[in-house]
């Protein structure tokens, strides 16, 4: 989850750098299965952006997760985005019950 400024236009634009990620991301074992944004409201005033990804078994998370982001592809995309308009990042691992369609 990534929070911003309430009233930045940065969830915007970091929508259409999110479309970038997902080809760069892929290209690192990475796979993205949607991206959500959450508006502003009361009792959380800045607006979010959600990414759900997964990574295949074996894989490292924090590796794959850090090639990408040290990757020139991570790098082209987030070109002339001010990052300082991101106001917080957490990741939460979700492990998918036994019934889950997204096993």
């Amino acid at each position: 989850m990534i929070s911003y400024p309430t009233g930045s236009e940065a969830l915007v634009a970091y929508e259409t750098i999110w479309s970038k990620h997902i080809s760069g991301l892929a290209k690192h074992r990475i796979t993205t299965h949607g991206v959500w944004t959450v508006p502003a409201a009361p009792g959380r005033e800045a607006p979010q952006l959600y990414a759900l990804v997964s990574y295949r078994d074996a894989d490292d998370v924090r590796e794959r997760l850090e090639t990408y982001l040290s990757s020139p592809e991570f790098r082209a995309d987030m070109e002339g985005f001010d990052t300082g308009q991101i106001v917080g990042v957490a990741e939460s691992v979700l492990t998918p019950t036994a019934d889950s369609p997204l096993r």
